[in-house]
């Protein structure tokens, strides 16, 4: 598998990186400026390395080999984890490909001097996936960033949720959606649980990834209720769909729509 073919040569750390953004804008005649995502932002890894004349060989193998395909780049100090007490960097994986052909230049006594541009490859699968829980860096979509695809979501100040405002769906009609469209890797999907809440399914790309019973014998704050990480870099969309079920113990099958977490 080429996501377990990991590039074998150490750079300069830390690794430059700029963000290619994925959306195109246009001009109206209006003059108004719209724009659209078209793909998921792809960071550009700007590698510098110093190699031995082997070493050297090793690259230009290792290009030939990967030239038209993809693998996986390992960053050991890709960030440092805040949440951590001893404020500790993290590692990283990404699965990239070469944006150009390295750049070699001969400095001296035999030491070669190599810059690299490599690309991440949207839709491909990770050595490793990016995880809140390990300092990886995320980002909030709150339910004001997504949509109500059908039915009726009332939009509503509630302490317990995210950022203290949610949506909520009577969840008495199968038909009844809400959704969020992400550019990104993985999510985890955060709500509140409480005594007369129902049962939601979750989709990601259209395909049902199970449901998520949001009942609890007492009411508890806004929390991750649905994980699902390893998800390729790329446009994705999760949606919410009402299941017209509850726990037994739920005195109402009212379900809502919170915030979104999405691994970047």
């Amino acid at each position: 598998m080429a996501e377990t073919d990991v590039f074998p040569l150490t750079p300069s750390y830390p690794i430059a990186r700029r963000v290619l953004p994925g959306t195109i804008e246009v001009q109206a005649d209006s003059g108004r400026r719209f724009a659209r995502l078209k793909r998921a932002p792809r960071q550009l890894h700007e590698l510098e390395l110093a190699l031995t004349t082997e070493e050297k060989q090793q690259l230009e193998e290792w290009y030939r080999r990967f030239e038209r395909s993809w693998f996986s780049l390992h960053d050991p100090v890709f960030g440092v984890d805040t949440a951590a007490a001893t404020g500790g960097f993290v590692e990283r994986y990404f699965s990239v490909e070469f944006a150009a052909p390295p750049e070699l230049e001969l400095a001296a006594n035999n030491l070669w001097r190599a810059r690299l541009a490599l690309v991440d490859r949207v839709g491909a699968a990770l050595f490793q996936y990016p995880d809140p829980d390990a300092g990886h860096r995320s980002v909030f979509l709150e339910e004001t960033e997504g949509l109500a695809v059908a039915g009726t979501w009332s939009s509503g100040a509630q302490s317990l949720a995210h950022d203290e405002a949610e949506s909520t769906n009577p969840n008495t009609n199968t038909a009844d959606a809400f959704s969020w469209t992400y550019a990104g890797y993985g999510f985890r999907l955060w709500a509140r649980r409480a005594t007369d809440l129902g049962i939601v399914e979750v989709l990601l790309d259209a395909a049902s990834l199970g449901t998520v019973d949001l009942y609890a014998a007492s009411e508890a704050g806004n929390q991750p209720v649905f994980p699902q990480l390893a998800v390729p870099l790329g446009l994705h969309t999760v949606k919410l769909m009402a299941t017209n079920t509850k726990n037994a113990g739920s005195a109402a099958k009212t379900i809502v729509a919170d915030a979104l977490e999405v691994m970047i």
